[in-house]
């Protein structure tokens, strides 16, 4: 084969390029610390990448649904819990009402303060989360006013029923839900029918009047100023009702704990998973530096003794060596 001059330039210089194109791929790998820089690089590993990508994304958006539940769910068992406590005072209040050597000034002291823990328990039933929206309205969490209103009943009847409730619900029997995982939404409320409307015994008995009826019935046997004789049988069936509906919000507060202690293991689930989907990325797309700043050495080291060769052999002509 001849080798003319031509011929030696053209190979001398396109060797030259490809060691100088191959220095400057590793030198943006080295900058940016990523193996592939283009899908060219690596098409199958930059597919998987992408894919890992996408699966990390929707992994993220459901830790973040969780955060969310978590912290929707924290409220409503916060105020679960402060209804809790207004009827365990109410309770306490219905046995020092049982007291035979009361007078009348003093059970109206008693029905007073219970008049205030009845208002206290409806500002809890009505009460709002931090975007505005009514937490025991179901459905209709933007419900105007709220989901629950008094009734104003004169005079006020011997004992609330299902036809004449001292507190209406305007709300429904749904509840909103946060999709917490691929396959699961996680309820982040209770309805007001659930917790409030229909007190549950243990057994799971719906005892027949709402909480707010069995205080007003309450109110309505202690307060000397209301046409109900005091009756003290009557009292113990009013205190025993109203245990029955402590029992009854402990139940939804331990509802609502279960449903934090699931957030909270589907949430280290996610985070362990996260970090799976990193590590891959990791090893898709991140540079081993030891292995490219061997390759930028040894790529230097022959652009040199290439430079060096290419000068030497493209100024050779027949006359060097007349």
């Amino acid at each position: 084969m001849r080798v003319s001059s031509s011929m030696i330039y053209s190979t001398g210089l396109q060797g030259l390029m490809t060691l100088q194109s191959q220095m400057f791929q590793t030198q943006n790998q080295l900058s940016t610390g990523r193996r592939m820089l283009t899908p060219a690089d690596d098409p199958i590993g930059a597919s998987e990448a992408l894919e890992v990508t996408q699966s990390k994304g929707v992994n993220k958006q459901f830790l973040e649904n969780q955060a969310d539940a978590m912290m929707q769910i924290g409220t409503t068992e916060a105020v679960v819990a402060g209804v809790g406590e207004r009827l365990t005072r109410i309770i306490e209040q219905a046995a020092e009402a049982k007291n035979p050597t009361l007078n009348d000034s003093q059970r109206g002291m008693i029905a007073a303060e219970l008049k205030l823990n009845f208002n206290s328990i409806l500002e809890f039933a009505n009460a709002q989360d931090g975007t505005g929206l009514y937490i025991f309205a179901g459905n209709k969490s933007t419900v105007a006013g709220g989901p629950f209103v008094q009734n104003t009943l004169v005079p006020p009847p011997a004992k609330y029923d299902l036809a004449t409730t001292s507190v209406s619900y305007k709300g429904d029997a749904g509840g909103p839900a946060v999709q917490v995982s691929s396959s699961k939404q996680m309820p982040v409320s209770v309805n007001g029918i659930d917790v409030f409307m229909q007190v549950r015994t243990a057994q799971g008995d719906v005892i027949g009047e709402s909480m707010f009826d069995s205080i007003q019935n309450l109110i309505a046997l202690v307060d000397p100023s209301d046409a109900v004789p005091f009756d003290l049988n009557e009292l113990e069936t009013a205190q025993t009702t109203l245990e029955s509906g402590l029992a009854h919000v402990a139940n939804i507060r331990a509802t609502l704990g279960a449903r934090m202690n699931a957030l909270d293991g589907l949430t280290k689930t996610s985070d362990d998973v996260n970090y799976l989907y990193d590590v891959r990325l990791a090893e898709l797309q991140d540079l081993d530096y030891t292995e490219a700043i061997s390759r930028f050495t040894r790529l230097q080291t022959q652009l040199e003794a290439t430079q060096l060769t290419f000068k030497q052999t493209s100024q050779l002509t027949l006359f060097n060596i007349l």
